[in-house]
């Protein structure tokens, strides 16, 4: 079972790649270069705090399934865990739900509460994150109307919000009314240990019967993933495009609702640059600049998920040493 998830693996990170390849060969690299060196260190370092203060606002939605109240550094720490090592290691989605789990443990939580409350959080957030692509391009349909080249694209676009909408939040909407993946991912969570299983399984039950603390957890992560649009509408200022706000929040949407379908595909390698490219030219960008955004985005990702990896594994070695 364990090789053949490393073959599923393995064969993803092969689809990655392949489609970055392709994606690199379409464009002229000196001029992506060109628009990433206009950022600058300042831009970079703006670009960098603007996404830490965009995972805080993501990290906020977990608070109204903690069982105690945690210091916002500790819950902040723990789904910057998530997103780092999703983004820079050849894991799935799932494997960062793991450390986020397991960063919360750290900060003194049981497990099975701690995992409860990580699946719910992730599950609010799909949710949320279907909204946010819908409300992202319906915040664009003036801007894409009154464009005589991007009309054409209004249908599509609409379509495949939908589409995507759609996917997330019955996703969610599935897993709080019960479903298979709550059971296959405590399975892997806690394997035969059945005490912390049916722990975890009575903590869940207990999150999703609480209707309004979800409802509450959706908003949150909402107000989340505007920020991620608010980020990425810095990143194009720092570039030296002006009064795209309502463009960054659709493109972001949309890049976002891309990468949560291919979910497979460790570190969305490809599919992220591959969407911000052709993204880009749809709401009057060049495409260059789509590339660019994703690779400053990249960057942004490295820059910050290596220290956040080291101390992490600092932290479980320190914690291995006393246990001994």
């Amino acid at each position: 079972m364990a090789r053949r998830g490393q073959i599923r693996l393995a064969l993803s990170l092969l689809l990655g790649l392949a489609i970055l390849a392709v994606v690199l060969a379409q464009f002229d690299l000196s001029a992506v270069l060109a628009s990433m060196a206009r950022v600058g260190l300042g831009g970079f370092a703006l670009i960098v705090a603007a996404g830490l203060l965009a995972e805080v606002l993501l990290a906020i939605g977990i608070y109204p399934f903690l069982p105690n109240m945690l210091p916002l550094s500790v819950v902040a720490a723990s789904r910057q865990l998530r997103d780092s090592s999703s983004d820079v290691l050849p894991i799935t989605q799932l494997g960062g739900v793991v450390l986020a789990a397991r960063a919360l443990v750290l900060a003194g939580m049981d497990a099975p509460l701690a995992s409860a409350a990580v699946i719910a959080d992730l599950t609010t957030e799909t949710f949320a994150q279907g909204l946010y692509v819908l409300t992202g391009v319906l915040a664009s349909l003036s801007l894409l109307y009154k464009s005589t080249a991007l009309s054409p694209y209004v249908g599509a676009m609409l379509g495949g919000a939908l589409f995507l909408s759609a996917g997330a939040m019955g996703f969610a909407v599935a897993q709080i009314f019960g479903s298979h993946m709550v059971e296959r991912i405590s399975a892997r969570l806690f394997g035969a240990k059945l005490t912390q299983t049916r722990d975890f399984h009575t903590a869940i039950r207990r999150i999703y019967a609480d209707r309004a603390r979800v409802a509450l957890s959706m908003l949150l992560q909402f107000i989340g993933w505007i920020g991620s649009g608010l980020w990425l509408w810095v990143v194009l200022m720092t570039i030296g495009f002006d009064h795209v706000f309502w463009t960054a929040i659709a493109i972001q949407a949309l890049v976002e609702g891309l990468r949560s379908a291919l979910v497979f595909v460790p570190a969305s390698l490809g599919v992220q640059e591959a969407g911000y490219a052709a993204l880009a030219p749809v709401f009057g960008l060049p495409p260059e600049i789509g590339l660019a955004v994703s690779l400053i985005r990249r960057a942004r990702d490295i820059v910050v998920a290596v220290p956040v990896l080291l101390v992490w594994q600092l932290v479980e070695t320190r914690r291995a040493a006393r246990t001994t």
